[in-house]
């Protein structure tokens, strides 16, 4: 093989390692190819295929910043956009008042993006975040108690619903640029640049 054929198949070869391309010399020169290519401003190349490499594997680009929840195995899946924290309901990081239970330890914000979060002083930072979770893994519904403003400016307490699981994932933002690697036409691994 020979030129984008040849350069195709040995991108589809490096990126598919589980072990990662920098960790074999040989897939230097291919993908920081095609990395150096692609992030041209002006007429970037695109991902050449393989022809030899059998239906359902291809790598294609991807402008994604978390990786897909599915690649961590075992069931997980993108956990509902809303305040999640990891718990058991059973246990002492919870109290329990009637049918309810209250988290005794702060919820975080599940957005699958970047969102502006300010405390009660006006204090503003911004935030990335993404869950992945199992369903088997839900405990169900607590609250969590936090400082708001009534409609007179004063500030009370007031009470929001935190989804509980036993077990949460969550991931940091990756470089905006990616390549997504199919096998048997499953998303097998995603690599960042």
């Amino acid at each position: 093989m020979t030129g984008d054929d040849r350069w195709g198949c040995e991108l589809l070869l490096c990126l598919a390692n589980p072990n990662g391309w920098k960790s074999v010399s040989e897939c230097h020169p291919p993908v920081e190819k095609y990395i150096d290519c692609s992030t041209k401003r002006h007429n970037p190349c695109s991902m050449p295929g393989c022809p030899q490499s059998g239906e359902g594997n291809y790598a294609q680009r991807n402008d994604g910043r978390y990786d897909p929840c599915m690649l961590l195995g075992d069931g997980y899946e993108e956990a509902p956009r809303g305040y999640l924290l990891q718990g058991v309901l059973s246990s002492s990081e919870f109290s329990r008042s009637g049918n309810r239970y209250y988290a005794k330890k702060p919820s975080k914000y599940n957005y699958d993006g970047e969102y502006e979060s300010c405390d009660s002083d006006g204090h503003c930072t911004t935030v990335s975040s993404k869950a992945c979770v199992r369903p088997a893994d839900y405990q169900g519904i607590a609250y969590e108690r936090y400082s708001c403003k009534d409609s007179d400016g004063y500030s009370r307490t007031c009470y929001r619903q935190v989804l509980v699981y036993s077990a949460i994932s969550w991931q940091n933002a990756q470089p905006p640029r990616a390549i997504d690697v199919y096998i048997e036409g499953k998303l097998y691994n995603r690599v960042h640049y």
